[in-house]
């Protein structure tokens, strides 16, 4: 596991579900992309994924592939087991090891799955983050509802590109 220590005033955190509908995936990253720019404009420089199917890795990637345009951005990948991807497909396990390998800083929270671990890497962001950046459509239950409660009682900024 890596230092877990970062400046939280310069961080985001993002959640987001990890089934939408696919047909909206160009609109979604443009809405992502638009919200990570603007976080940054606003002195945010890194960006933390908990690296789930779907809107985590999605942002990830965007994350990443806005690297040469805003300097000094930074991802973070917070892991909440090891071998959290060993149930991905192919595809999606493919693009998680290249994501973990290009990461510029990989904290992983347990060394092995317990029924808490997702809950647990959810407080572990928002704990570490000033703002959060959330693809959340307000259903009550769910990673995503938790995550965004938490913040909520935490009094962080939610910027919602659902």
């Amino acid at each position: 596991m890596n230092d877990l220590k970062f400046d939280r005033t310069v961080s985001a955190a993002f959640t987001g579900h990890r089934f939408y509908d696919f047909s909206q995936r160009e609109f979604i990253q443009e809405r992502l992309t638009s919200a990570i720019s603007e976080a940054y404009d606003h002195g945010i420089m890194n960006f933390i994924s908990g690296f789930a199917l779907g809107i985590d890795l999605m942002a990830a990637q965007l994350v990443q592939s806005l690297k040469c345009n805003l300097p000094g951005i930074s991802l973070t990948a917070a892991i909440p087991f090891e071998g959290q991807a060993e149930r991905y497909n192919i595809y999606d396990k493919r693009v998680y090891r290249r994501l973990l390998e290009l990461a510029d800083k990989v904290i992983v929270l347990s060394d092995c799955y317990y029924p808490r671990c997702f809950l647990d890497r959810d407080e572990f962001m928002v704990e570490n983050a000033s703002y959060l950046i959330a693809y959340y459509d307000g259903r009550e239950k769910g990673g995503t509802y938790y995550t965004v409660k938490k913040a909520r009682a935490r009094g962080i900024p939610i910027i919602n590109v659902y």
